[in-house]
């Protein structure tokens, strides 16, 4: 079974997600990005078509399992198939607040979006990766998952310490199967032109997807991977 040369970027916003759509546009792939947004979406659409890429708008919420399964539908239809990329970028840092006080549905909806919906796409995507024996699965991190923080980052330590769980755990799950599973944990806060600049953090990606990195998790303290 063979894949489409495709790249879901799933949360793709200027930062980080935009960069590494413009990594696998430079190989050659077509991009799928998807976001809340619709509006912002057009945005980053019109400025990859501009500079010769194939792009297009999928708009989902990742609290929203219906809407992530309407996007994963068109993704499909678009593509021809199933893509052979998967990046996770999505994430939310609310609600903020002591971790007592906040409501806990609120809660509950931001490990949704920081974790829940990974897995969402994991299960929907990776059935076709696995039959084609190849493909990667591919999920940006966050350092409060190594030293989770309290103080109003508790709901975002919360979430992306599930979502490394869930990458480090997958990785174990698919091991010998031809998918590639990677993530880039990001320590530090993302500034261009500082040594977090997201277009250095998102040439890593590449290196995960590619094996140049065979371990499963880059953790980027602001210092690019040589090999």
């Amino acid at each position: 079974m063979s894949l489409s040369k495709t790249a879901v970027i799933f949360g793709a916003g200027p930062g980080i997600g935009a960069a590494a759509a413009r990594e696998f546009a430079a190989l050659g792939y077509r991009l799928a990005l998807v976001a809340r947004t619709e509006s912002k979406l057009a945005w980053l659409v019109a400025q990859f078509e501009a500079a010769g890429a194939n792009a297009k708008a999928f708009v989902a919420d990742a609290a929203d399992g219906e809407s992530i399964d309407a996007a994963v539908r068109d993704i499909r239809a678009w593509a021809g198939g199933d893509p052979s990329v998967v990046l996770f970028n999505a994430f939310t840092s609310q609600p903020a607040g002591a971790t007592h006080e906040v409501d806990p549905a609120a809660f509950a909806r931001s490990l949704m979006v920081n974790a829940g919906a990974a897995q969402h796409l994991v299960h929907r995507f990776a059935p076709a990766l696995l039959a084609a024996g190849e493909g990667s699965l591919l999920f940006t991190g966050n350092g409060f998952a190594l030293s989770p923080r309290g103080h109003g980052f508790g709901t975002l330590s919360a979430g992306k310490s599930a979502m490394r769980s869930l990458a480090l755990t997958l990785a174990q799950d698919l091991a010998g199967s031809g998918v590639r599973v990677g993530l880039l944990t990001v320590n530090g806060p993302t500034a261009r032109g500082t040594t977090f600049d997201p277009n250095v953090i998102a040439a890593e990606f590449v290196n995960l997807h590619d094996g140049t990195v065979t371990d499963t998790e880059i953790i980027f303290n602001g210092v690019p991977y040589r090999a």
